[in-house]
């Protein structure tokens, strides 16, 4: 609907200047409530019109505004490529280093545990166009529980790409339902800034790159009865259970009964801990 304005001192030379007229602004101020209702709405109220086109011309510019503002915060959020491939518990590094070794070992960035089950989900990252998942399979235990990276694969674009190595030394990949033979000394590209390199030495090396500088690289080396698994990365997100490190313990803060009693704890930092005297029936420690 279209309201004709009421009669107004203000000039369009006035509306268009930054002094405007000095009489004409006191006005709009000091003037009836009629004048100052009136101009308000021929100033402010949008022309009447049927055309849809007139409403996007109106709020075009706000709506693009937001979509960029949206795009930022997606691409803090996910570090500019997310894809749901990776965990929901990464965090940045800038640099990074962890290994599967031996029966395993597991270590990341200086911490060392033992861990002797499979780890569907070792390390994991969305910073790569289709993510990154680096995975390990562990042997049968043995007569004293102790097992090994029977094979270690990594899968790439979502799962449709995985690049394996078994303890025996033999390399397979798969790309889309289709197998890839590597040779030794060979480099397949893999798509995405992706590739993997069979070393003469018999190591299989995957290596992802993207755009922002972010790489990982991971080395499959077959020693012994296992796979050994050696990662490097900077400045990517990382999640799995190298990040999340060794599993936290669930007895006392300090630690558990020893010299036939339990430590109290906490403790201040530099105190040694206080040992209480044996409850009565508590098992005394052997002799040496």
């Amino acid at each position: 609907m279209y309201v004709q304005p009421l009669e107004s001192s203000l000039t369009p030379n006035s509306l268009a200047s930054p002094a405007g007229n000095a009489e004409s602004e006191g006005a709009l101020v000091r003037g009836s409530t009629a004048a100052a209702a009136g101009d308000g709405i021929s100033r402010f109220a949008p022309p009447a019109s049927n055309d849809s086109g007139s409403l996007q011309g109106l709020f075009g510019p706000l709506m693009g505004v937001l979509q960029q503002l949206m795009q930022v915060l997606q691409s803090l959020m996910g570090y500019g490529c997310g894809n749901g491939s990776g965990s929901a518990n990464e965090r940045f590094f800038q640099n990074a280093s962890g290994s599967s070794d031996g029966d395993p070992h597991l270590s990341f960035n200086g911490q060392k545990w033992n861990n002797m089950s499979s780890q569907p989900d070792l390390l994991d990252s969305d910073s790569f166009a289709g993510g990154f998942r680096l995975s390990t399979q562990v042997t049968q235990p043995n007569g004293k529980g102790v097992t090994w990276n029977q094979s270690a694969t990594v899968a790439l674009n979502n799962g449709a790409t995985t690049v394996t190595m078994n303890n025996d030394g033999a390399a397979s990949i798969t790309s889309y339902g289709r197998q890839i033979s590597i040779a030794r000394g060979q480099t397949v590209q893999l798509g995405d800034g992706a590739s993997a390199t069979l070393d003469q030495n018999g190591s299989l090396v995957v290596t992802a790159q993207n755009g922002s500088g972010g790489r990982i690289e991971a080395t499959l080396n077959p020693q012994g009865k296992g796979v050994n698994v050696d990662v490097t990365a900077h400045d990517v997100d990382l999640g799995g259970a190298l990040v999340n490190g060794p599993p936290s313990s669930s007895g006392p803060i300090g630690g558990g009964p020893i010299s036939g009693g339990p430590i109290i704890g906490p403790y201040p930092i530099g105190q040694p801990p206080i040992i209480e005297p044996p409850p009565v029936g508590w098992p005394q420690p052997a002799s040496e």
